[in-house]
């Protein structure tokens, strides 16, 4: 795989646990922003309902990601709950190329290997305000069998104690004030000033036992 080379535009990546709301998040500070747009993940699972390919995903059959996967098209690529996720290294090189600042929504260990792959790249997590409000908002999105249930709040438990690699830890507890802490955290690394808020330590350390 090249290697990437970053220009003058910003790279972000945000996770956080599946059914935390980081896509929606994004990409509400996307709309209010004409200079930050959002690499659009391929996958291999089928659409949500409400869902358009193109916007939300690019969606795909597991043949075809597997093919592009072998022609090491993705900058990053993970298999999870049963599907394909990979980020295009084409069109986030095509972002940087033309200035243009750009965010990534992938799990910790495709923020792992970008953070490998590229220089300066700034990382976001996104934490729920508790296990039990992400439960139920996984519960809203009719995933109500319990064995699946339980198999992503085990593994977010543990996606959320990856929140140390990250650069800046957001709380979604209210979705228009965290919207405007990501939306500050964009504007911070882009004038390089010192984001003044976040959650503390005591904060987050309270969310994870709970």
């Amino acid at each position: 795989m090249t290697r990437l080379t970053s220009s003058r535009a910003k790279l972000f990546v945000l996770s956080g646990p599946s059914g935390v709301g980081k896509t929606t998040l994004a990409q509400a500070v996307i709309d209010g922003d004409d200079e930050l747009q959002r690499a659009i993940t391929h996958t291999s699972r089928t659409p949500r309902s409400g869902e358009v390919d193109g916007l939300h995903y690019h969606f795909v059959s597991e043949p075809r990601f597997l093919e592009m996967k072998a022609n090491q098209e993705f900058l990053e690529s993970v298999h999870i709950f049963g599907s394909y996720y990979g980020t295009s290294q084409a069109a986030v090189q095509k972002s940087l190329d033309q200035n243009i600042d750009t965010m990534l929504i992938i799990d910790f260990q495709g923020a792992k290997n970008v953070r490998r792959l590229m220089q300066n790249v700034r990382s976001i997590f996104v934490l729920p305000p508790s296990i039990d409000a992400l439960q139920r908002r996984l519960l809203d999105r009719a995933e109500t069998d319990d064995e699946t249930l339980q198999s992503r709040i085990k593994k977010a438990r543990f996606e959320m104690s990856q929140y140390t690699d990250y650069d800046f830890v957001i709380v979604n507890d209210s979705f228009d004030d965290t919207v405007e802490q990501l939306h500050e955290i964009v504007e911070c690394v882009r004038s390089n000033r010192e984001l003044e808020t976040g959650p503390t330590e005591a904060e987050i350390a309270s969310i994870l036992r709970h």
